[in-house]
């Protein structure tokens, strides 16, 4: 006897995002500044999916800095986006931007593979250059403390397990 889940959809499409207002408000003005930055934004895969966009290629080779992976699926032009996943690309691990970005391509974290095979066709990388390490990393965990992303699994004030088929969050 076969036993058919009706919901396996909608449980593999399913994200679940906290918008939190009080941590919005609350953002450190410094890294509200930083932030303000020229962001640049690139597609992740080519358009059958199955290997990174050229574009990629545009991403600084020689400079650190701030990303975020973005699920654009332009229903309504430039509106309708979602931020999946924030992280940083600091010099002194001799990363640079575009080096770090790329190996999103074959990173086999849980979430990380679920957020590139689920939507990659998708997905875009929206990039701050920066390159004082102390201040990435400032401006990492703020943009995680107050956006809360879906698939990152390290977020301040919260912990977080990641199981097969779920994901809890707990404030501290």
């Amino acid at each position: 006897m076969n036993i058919v889940d009706m919901c396996i959809r909608h449980k593999i499409y399913k994200l679940e995002f906290e918008l939190d207002l009080e941590k919005w408000n609350d953002i450190d003005p410094k890294i509200e500044a930083v932030v303000q930055g020229n962001w640049e934004s690139v597609k992740f895969l080519n358009d059958q999916g199955d290997a990174l966009n050229q574009d990629m290629d545009n991403i600084p080779d020689n400079q650190g800095g701030i990303y975020m992976f973005l699920l654009k699926p332009n229903i309504i032009p430039n509106k309708h986006i979602y931020i999946l996943y924030i992280g940083r690309a600091r010099r002194k691990m001799e990363y640079s931007l575009r080096k770090r970005c790329k190996t999103y391509l074959t990173d086999s974290r849980q979430m990380i593979a679920y957020m590139r095979e689920v939507w990659g066709r998708d997905l875009y990388i929206d990039y701050l250059p920066l390159n004082d390490d102390e201040l990435i990393e400032q401006v990492e965990r703020e943009l995680l403390r107050v956006i809360i992303p879906p698939c990152n699994t390290q977020i301040p004030e919260y912990n977080i397990t990641v199981g097969k088929d779920e994901k809890v969050l707990r404030g501290e």
